[in-house]
């Protein structure tokens, strides 16, 4: 994590700012999602370049009424915005029982999970739909050959106790474009059925969405991801007045996220002691499934997650293509590698 945050830092990005990017871009590689982790440090580097990004900005809040909280990223961090939004969401929360929360014209979130853990470590409950504007759309609508559609993540989290928490996380394309875009960078191709070329064929190239003219990722699940997004994409753009990925919009600049969530303290619904036994008998009834041919068993959405987290309690380890891609403008701007150029970085 200091090397992320001496990069961040040595780009006149406050401290405080640097600190909560690089926690949660760290993470992100450590749970095991590299498409969200450091390796997207070098696009933050260009887009702070180019003026893009606030790099000292503190969300503000706009208005807030009974269990109501509306705020602007002010186009700063999303990973410093985000974090301390949610925060302000959760002391509502423990008050209220209750906050739903809208947020517009923040810089890239990162990984959704992150704050699916932030609130479910508190022992509260977070569904949240984000957009994403500011670009051309990048995710082809269902039944169509062309992108008119962005990858409008969902993520639900739920405490459980004695165990990881439950956290869902996921784009409402076959892979997130970061994904694809770390595939590429590490020569690898993508899933079958996950994209389509210019001309909407499909491809397991993903070099195609950054081509031009590009292809387009597709919706998971055919029609039922898709009208997922378009779920997400109303919710998240027009209650939080960040808008949409229609065209009347500017597409150039930098990806802006806007937020839809609802945090709520199960406390609420009722006893919490037979809600704690009924999760975990059902949570148990899940794991006892004997495993398909083929498979290592049943999992629940989080678990992934933890186990990854054990597994690189003390390092990430980055491809050869997103390392270097990393070590590029560290050195550019004075940030010394040193050990970290064994690719396992230890922080």
């Amino acid at each position: 994590m200091r090397l992320a945050t001496r990069i961040l830092e040595a780009q006149q990005v406050p401290s405080d700012i640097a600190f909560d990017v690089a926690e949660h871009l760290v993470e992100s590689d450590r749970m095991g999602y590299a498409s969200h982790g450091i390796s997207i440090l070098p696009g933050y580097a260009q887009a702070l370049a180019a003026k893009q990004i606030a790099a000292d900005t503190h969300p503000a809040l706009l208005r807030k009424r009974a269990g109501v909280q509306v705020w602007d990223g002010r186009r700063g961090f999303g990973q410093h915005i985000g974090k301390r939004v949610m925060a302000a969401a959760i002391e509502a929360t423990r008050g209220d029982g209750h906050c739903i929360l809208t947020l517009r014209d923040s810089h890239h979130l990162g990984r959704m999970g992150h704050y699916g853990e932030q609130v479910a470590a508190q022992g509260f409950v977070l569904l949240a739909f984000t957009n994403v504007t500011h670009r051309d759309p990048t995710v082809a609508a269902f039944g169509g050959a062309q992108a008119r559609l962005t990858t409008s993540p969902l993520c639900f989290a739920s405490p459980l106790p004695g165990r990881p928490p439950l956290v869902l996380d996921m784009a409402t394309s076959t892979i997130a474009l970061n994904r694809a875009r770390v595939l590429a960078a590490d020569g690898q191709p993508a899933p079958q059925g996950a994209l389509i070329d210019a001309q909407g064929r499909p491809t397991t190239e993903p070099s195609v969405l950054f081509a031009d003219p590009p292809g387009a990722l597709l919706p998971f699940g055919g029609h039922k991801g898709y009208a997922l997004g378009l779920v997400a994409e109303l919710l998240a753009g027009v209650l939080s007045g960040g808008g949409t990925i229609q065209p009347a919009h500017p597409r150039g600049g930098l990806a802006t996220n806007n937020v839809f969530a609802v945090l709520f303290n199960p406390a609420m619904a009722g006893d919490m002691g037979w809600q704690t036994s009924e999760a975990s008998a059902f949570i148990d009834y899940l794991l006892a499934c004997p495993p398909a041919l083929g498979s290592s068993g049943v999992q629940y959405p989080g678990q992934y997650e933890a186990d990854n987290l054990l597994r690189h309690r003390d390092h990430i380890e980055l491809g050869r293509g997103s390392w270097e891609r990393l070590a590029a403008p560290a050195k550019r701007l004075g940030v010394g590698v040193g050990a970290e150029n064994s690719r396992k970085n230890r922080g």
